[in-house]
């Protein structure tokens, strides 16, 4: 038995919380987290990021369709709402411009959380957030999620995407977060090597702990 952080939802002795600086950004993230995600996913960066981002919010659920905040979100006069997904008609912030942002409003991100399998059952029964224009990188980066294999090299964890664009956004003039988005990778980072110090001391323990067989030959 392990008592477990309901914050970070992770066991108290390997807590983030206390990692945790948030910050304010423009932009308002809204995370879409697969239902599969919220209840198998221990290493999900999707609720790290929230607890970051200080002007985000995280939905779980599969069809958006007909999700009530959603929809009052896309509504909102106030918003140019977008998903951050690729694809070939995704732009990026260096290329869009200062006039893609009209005065008094700012953009809306919806970021998908789930492998990428789920992902995209996400976007196909979710025709009201598959409707919204992409939004991507403008350079390609490599994921630091080691303990992970990718499917795909350019691919990265929904932590690291939130980060990439808040640096291009801030590179675009569309931000000014300053170093505070660090904290992103300072979390994500921290996660990592707790996962990865937890698999090297496992194998370890079972390597010194092999049972011995009895006399008889019985297990």
């Amino acid at each position: 038995y392990r008592e477990y952080c309901y914050g970070c939802r992770r066991a108290k002795m390997n807590c983030l919380c206390g990692s945790i600086k948030p910050f304010a950004t423009r932009m308002r993230f809204v995370i879409l987290m697969h239902e599969e995600e919220a209840k198998k996913q221990k290493t999900g960066t999707g609720r790290l990021a929230r607890l970051c981002l200080n002007n985000s919010e995280l939905l779980v659920g599969i069809d958006f369709t007909r999700n009530e905040r959603v929809n009052a979100l896309l509504k909102d006069p106030a918003y140019v709402p977008m998903v951050l997904y690729p694809g070939p008609t995704a732009v990026n912030f260096p290329a869009m411009g200062k006039d893609a942002l009209p005065p008094g409003k700012s953009f809306l991100i919806f970021v998908i959380d789930g492998t990428w399998r789920t992902a995209k059952s996400m976007l196909s029964k979710s025709p009201n957030v598959k409707a919204l224009p992409r939004i991507s990188f403008a350079r390609n980066y490599l994921s630091r999620f080691r303990i992970k294999k990718q499917p795909m090299e350019h691919c990265v964890s929904t932590i690291e995407a939130i980060y990439h664009l808040c640096r291009e956004a801030e590179e675009a003039g569309y931000e000014d977060i300053g170093p505070g988005a660090g904290i992103l990778n300072e979390v994500f980072d921290k996660m990592v090597e707790t996962q990865l110090r937890y698999s090297r001391e496992h194998r370890h323990r079972r390597e010194d702990n092999k049972r011995q067989r009895p006399a008889d030959g019985r297990a």
